[in-house]
């Protein structure tokens, strides 16, 4: 509904995260099959097995601003727009990089 929080899994991570990745992405390309070229490593299920096993902390943070997603071609029009609005109000600058 209108105002619940939702998952944008935007991480912020220790540098020392980079070896579990690694650790497990050598196991996961181990365990892959002929049949599974379509097999995902998936950040939030990593992350999810940690805190299962108590190895890892998670701290949500919230943002009063606006999410704009791009799923799909038709999206892209309305999204540059809206960030267009914000270059005009001030929030972000014209040139970012």
């Amino acid at each position: 509904s209108l105002g619940s929080p939702v998952s944008m899994n935007m991480c912020g991570l220790p540098a020392g995260f980079l070896d579990v990745l690694e650790d497990g992405f050598v196991q996961f390309l181990k365990n892959l099959g002929e049949d599974d070229v379509k097999k995902e490593y998936l950040l939030p299920k990593i992350i999810g097995n940690m805190l299962k096993e108590k190895k890892a902390d998670v701290h949500v943070l919230s943002s009063k601003d606006k999410w704009f997603g791009v799923t799909y071609k038709e999206d892209k029009k309305a999204v540059v727009q809206a960030i267009r609005e914000l270059i005009e109000k001030k929030v972000y600058p014209e040139k970012l990089f």
